[in-house]
């Protein structure tokens, strides 16, 4: 009698701890912390994104670009759990990018010059796009954007900063 209520409590405390270890995005600091790419300050909060692995640790960075050049260029991208953007129209929430509606407007300059921004949907970047122009993409697109403007032929931009 004694051992299945010691069973249960520890089934129930284990299923606290596994609900609750989803990895998720972490708070950036503006002004201080790092690109974990191209190494400059995060300044610009509608543009910074982060990577989580695994075990919840973030790899924060200044634009969805530099995010989408580490996706592409990291050895160990099997221990990435998520990549994350924020919504250009309200910055404290987080999109997976993923999930995410992106703008590529020359006339909306994001910190790395690939002219990048995130939505939660298509009637948000729409909304963007009728005031800036451009052309509404995913996160796949991103990612080729960014390909054939940093890493193909060897030009990485990783290198531009150090």
């Amino acid at each position: 009698m004694r051992g299945k209520p010691f069973f249960m409590i520890s089934l129930l405390i284990s299923l606290i701890l596994f609900t609750g270890c989803e990895p998720k995005p972490q708070p950036i600091h503006m002004g201080s912390d790092q690109c974990d790419y191209c190494r400059m300050i995060i300044t610009e909060r509608e543009f910074a994104s982060q990577a989580v692995n695994n075990q919840g640790r973030a790899f924060k960075f200044d634009s969805a670009e530099c995010m989408a050049a580490f996706d592409l260029t990291t050895e160990n991208r099997d221990n990435i759990h998520s990549f994350w953007v924020p919504n250009f129209l309200d910055r404290e929430e987080w999109l997976e990018a993923n999930d995410a509606v992106f703008l590529h407007s020359e006339t909306l300059r994001s910190p790395m010059g690939l002219f990048l921004s995130a939505y939660t949907n298509r009637a948000s970047a729409v909304q963007m796009q009728n005031e800036y122009g451009g052309e509404i993409i995913d996160y796949n697109r991103v990612k080729v954007i960014v390909e054939n403007a940093w890493l193909q032929n060897g030009s990485n931009t990783q290198n531009m900063h150090r």
